[in-house]
């Protein structure tokens, strides 16, 4: 009897960890590999209560007609919101809109942010810096504290802009900008442009000072001058930045523009200044159709998701990194 209780409590054989160790060496290593996620759980829960979840609920009221009344069912109708959306004249024109806003818009992101960072990026001192914030101050201006400005500035009546037109004889009676279509449009890619300005230029500004300085020594060394040097050495160095921004500027313009289009024109005169987003926040909460704004939302993400993807694999064949 003592023999075989002295057999049931022998030790492991040398070499041999136990079972409690190697249950305690599975359980450390199972902690060391959930231990990241847990840190990355609060974020995660974020994004699936604040984008997922939207994004799934858009998906699905996309094929169905509902009017956000309380107490109602969302009902089914398949493609119908799709058919009449591409029906819907004020959506093709919100369209070519779109179009201009993300054409429109590149120069104020990429080709004069650019230039202002080069600019800079070449002076001394404080005054760099001074610079680079002047540029950054209307990035951090709220959009309805900026629309009120322009709008002060613009207005038909009492406007800056008006006023010295009319002291100049350019004008024999006051415009109102933002009514006509012949002008709110423009006005509002170029407030749009004026505001996203100081955001690229800090961009490229942080690109630029990743640059190895020794580069332009050398190409100074060889007689390349300030031009030469821009366009054979800064503009492929900063070719990530220059895709990155890019990427940036067409798949946002549209959000961008959407918080002065509500402003300052409401999508007039006669839709001329409207755009897919605005389109949308229409259909929903002025139009009370929920299913009909799904629709444009999610055929927007389809084709926002294939120009992202498209540009992804641009930048990854084009992008020259320094390594």
């Amino acid at each position: 009897m003592s023999q075989a209780l002295e057999t049931s409590y022998a030790p492991p054989l040398p070499g041999k960890p136990s079972i409690a160790r190697n249950r305690s060496l599975n359980g450390a290593k199972l902690w060391r590999k959930l231990k990241p996620f847990l840190y990355l759980l609060p974020a995660l829960l974020l994004l699936g209560i604040w984008m997922y979840r939207p994004l799934l609920n858009t998906f699905y009221l996309a094929f169905h007609k509902w009017g956000m009344v309380p107490g109602t069912s969302p009902e089914f109708v398949g493609f119908d919101n799709f058919t009449r959306l591409m029906e819907n004249k004020s959506f093709l024109s919100s369209i070519g809109n779109t179009l201009f806003y993300t054409a429109g818009l590149l120069p104020f992101s990429i080709l004069i942010p650019l230039l202002l960072a080069t600019v800079t990026h070449q002076m001394e001192g404080r005054m760099k810096n001074v610079y680079r914030a002047l540029f950054f101050v209307p990035m951090i201006l709220a959009p309805v504290s900026v629309s009120a400005i322009w709008r002060w500035l613009f207005h038909p009546s009492n406007g800056l802009v008006n006023d010295v037109l009319l002291r100049l004889g350019a004008i024999s009676q006051p415009i109102a900008y933002f009514s006509d279509p012949s002008f709110a449009k423009w006005l509002i890619l170029f407030i749009t442009g004026w505001k996203m300005v100081g955001f690229s230029t800090i961009m490229f500004s942080a690109a630029l000072t990743g640059i190895n300085r020794e580069y332009y020594e050398a190409a100074a060394i060889d007689g390349a001058g300030s031009m030469r040097q821009f366009f054979r050495l800064t503009v492929p160095l900063m070719s990530p930045m220059i895709l990155f921004m890019l990427t940036m500027s067409i798949l946002f313009s549209s959000q961008w523009t959407f918080a002065y289009i509500d402003i300052l024109t409401t999508g007039g005169p006669y839709g001329t200044s409207t755009n897919v987003y605005y389109e949308m926040y229409k259909y929903a909460f002025s139009n009370l159709n929920a299913g009909f704004s799904a629709a444009a939302a999610l055929l927007f993400f389809i084709v926002f998701g294939v120009i992202s993807l498209t540009l992804n694999q641009l930048s990854r064949r084009y992008s020259f990194y320094d390594n």
